[in-house]
């Protein structure tokens, strides 16, 4: 458990106690937590992120068109806008 607290990770026990702070229930997390086929829909949306270029976070893709970064917020509301460069 200490390799996996310095990197990163938290035990499922150690997030649900901060599910309030977010208006969820802790066993409520803790449930999806352990569920085999959320497990399985975010691995595919990880998945399919890499595959559309996805690298860092945050990013929003529209039209096909990736924005990286809070900074990139108003070029992409231009995108948006304008309807394209």
């Amino acid at each position: 458990m200490a390799t996996s607290m310095l990197a990163g990770h938290r035990p499922p026990e150690a997030v649900s106690r901060l599910a309030p702070e977010f208006g969820l229930k802790s066993e409520a997390l803790l449930a999806g937590i352990a569920d085999p086929a959320l497990k399985e829909k975010v691995r595919k949306i990880g998945e399919d992120a890499v595959a559309r270029g996805v690298f860092g976070s945050p990013i929003f893709i529209v039209d096909e068109e990736p924005f990286w970064g809070w900074d990139r917020i108003e070029m992409m509301a231009e995108w948006v806008r304008t309807g394209g460069w």
